[in-house]
């Protein structure tokens, strides 16, 4: 629920893909959904070109990317969910560097403010995992793809020293569970390495709808995140 003294939490929250053909469109609107269901207001942004929105069933007419422009109002692009403590906004055509400044005004609005990034890792996902609250990184468990999020640790944490994130493993059909950690193992002792420590598992996925499930449990290590704790006792 959000806190006693009803001043939104303001979590920042990026889901990362360091690739395409990743499930982070389903688990940000998992994310949202459930924090809203618990009471929470949560802004869901698309910035995966309207996928996200897509996932959601909103058909969208006006975006960040036309407020910014100076063509419409922001009321105009917040699109409210049947529960009312659920805005979606899509940034539209909006580049992340510009969007930036705007992402962090509005987490002050909101307990959450979820962020389906476009997959990779660029300077600008460098600059916003730099202002999250707390981040999640999805990789594929396949063949050796795991190593791309070890890339993107390595990118991130050589400006960010203590990007922290959770990692989510999604797997095949065939694969499982097992192939799930199995191939964090192998992740996280590359980390260890070379990195220094190494993030925590934050679960894994072997089905899209599966992000529905494993929602509820990101959104308690979410709220346990020292990181953040230390921003509120600091406020």
């Amino acid at each position: 629920m959000s806190n006693t003294s009803n001043r939104p939490d303001g979590r920042l929250i990026p889901v990362y893909a360091v690739d395409d053909g990743l499930w982070s469109a389903e688990l940000t609107l998992a994310l949202s959904k459930t924090a809203a269901a618990c009471g929470e207001t949560v802004l869901m942004l698309d910035l995966m070109g309207g996928r996200v929105m897509d996932k959601a069933g909103i058909v969208v007419g006006v975006t960040l990317g036309d407020v910014l422009g100076g063509t419409a109002r922001m009321s105009d692009a917040k699109y409210i969910d049947q529960n009312e403590h659920f805005t979606a906004v899509s940034t539209g055509g909006a580049d992340l560097d510009v969007l930036l400044g705007s992402l962090a005004a509005l987490s002050l609005s909101y307990d959450w403010v979820f962020i389906g990034a476009r997959p990779g890792c660029t300077p600008a996902h460098i600059r916003l995992a730099s202002a999250a609250d707390a981040s999640l990184i999805m990789y594929d468990c396949g063949g050796d793809n795991f190593m791309r999020a070890y890339w993107m640790l390595d990118a991130v944490r050589a400006r960010v020293p203590k990007f922290d994130p959770l990692m989510i493993a999604q797997t095949s059909s065939d694969g499982g569970e097992s192939e799930g950690f199995e191939t964090f193992d192998l992740l996280a002792g590359t980390v260890r390495d070379f990195l220094g420590a190494a993030p925590a598992l934050g679960g894994i996925l072997e089905h899209p709808s599966c992000a529905g499930k494993l929602a509820p449990a990101l959104l308690e290590a979410l709220r346990q995140d020292s990181n953040f704790t230390k921003k509120r006792a600091s406020a």
